[in-house]
């Protein structure tokens, strides 16, 4: 039954993320940009782990090429086989399509290893204590089990967060989760 109820969130979310209409999404992921590099826990990092927005998911191009103006390093994961490791880019050229079409770092992209970076966490659905529903793989569940000192940031928009989602003991909670409009 809580298969069910989260595929149900899932296709729902995903039809109202590509439903959103060019300039709304624009706007809501210039504010999410913003208050991204106002938190301390950005502005005091060395390198910040982010995932490669797509689908219609909270943007996060915006975001990673004003961290690289700035100077700071910017990782992606990589998934391979059931793991999850995270490897420096530069920009857009590093990266090329990879599991289940997600953007990923190209094979000549250094794996980074900062136990202690931020990391923007991409999610389907949220809900008010930090649960988290991905798309399924678990590959970030996994990887916060083996690194647990990562702060958790999520970014989403408003219809993301739910008063509650269906949440297992594996499930490893986000830290903060940053909205547009809240």
């Amino acid at each position: 039954m809580e298969m069910w109820k989260k595929n149900e969130i899932r296709a729902s979310i995903k039809k109202q993320r590509l439903a959103l209409d060019a300039e709304t999404q624009n706007v809501w992921n210039d504010i999410i940009c913003q208050k991204l590099l106002n938190l301390l826990e950005i502005r005091q990092a060395f390198c910040v782990y982010c995932y490669a927005s797509f689908h219609g998911e909270a943007g996060t191009w915006e975001f990673m090429e004003t961290l690289l103006e700035q100077g700071k390093y910017i990782a992606v994961p990589k998934v391979t086989g059931k793991r999850m490791d995270f490897y420096a880019i530069s920009g857009k050229k590093d990266l090329e399509e990879g599991t289940m079409g997600i953007m990923e770092p190209k094979a000549t992209c250094l794996k980074l290893c900062d136990p202690h970076a931020p990391v923007v966490v991409p999610g389907i659905a949220f809900d008010k204590k930090g649960n988290r529903l991905g798309y399924g793989g678990g590959y970030y569940d996994r990887f916060f089990e083996d690194e647990p000192s990562h702060p958790r940031l999520a970014i989403a928009y408003d219809f993301q967060i739910f008063d509650q989602i269906p949440a297992e003991s594996h499930d490893k909670r986000v830290d903060r989760i940053i909205t547009p409009l809240k």
